[in-house]
């Protein structure tokens, strides 16, 4: 039913134009939780069925390269895991960017 809703309702180009977004996403001048967001949102619209593992790599791939690093070194299971360990690493360097040690 929902295939056929789709079929039905959403231009053709409109899979398409969001399988390219998504597989060029990348996190840039966005902060964490702006890449998370529409990481997810392109995650839904395209309705991937791939394993956890693939979409895991996909969100890595697209984070900022001192970030990716970092957060490489801890474990995750899960996309809310590994978004949470991002933007505390963002948050980490931002305050080390500003002279501010936390502990």
């Amino acid at each position: 039913m929902r295939d056929k809703l789709k079929a039905k309702f959403l231009p053709p180009h409109y899979l398409h134009d969001n399988y390219l977004k998504f597989h060029n996403l990348k996190q840039g001048t966005k902060s964490v939780e702006e890449y998370t967001r529409e990481f997810e949102q392109l995650l839904l619209k395209c309705d991937l069925r791939e394993d956890d593992n693939q979409t895991l790599m996909r969100y890595l791939s697209g984070l900022d390269d001192q970030i990716a690093h970092v957060v490489e070194l801890d474990p995750y299971s899960s996309l809310d895991e590994l978004s949470s360990l991002a933007y505390k690493v963002e948050q980490h360097q931002k305050a080390k960017g500003k002279g501010i040690v936390s502990k």
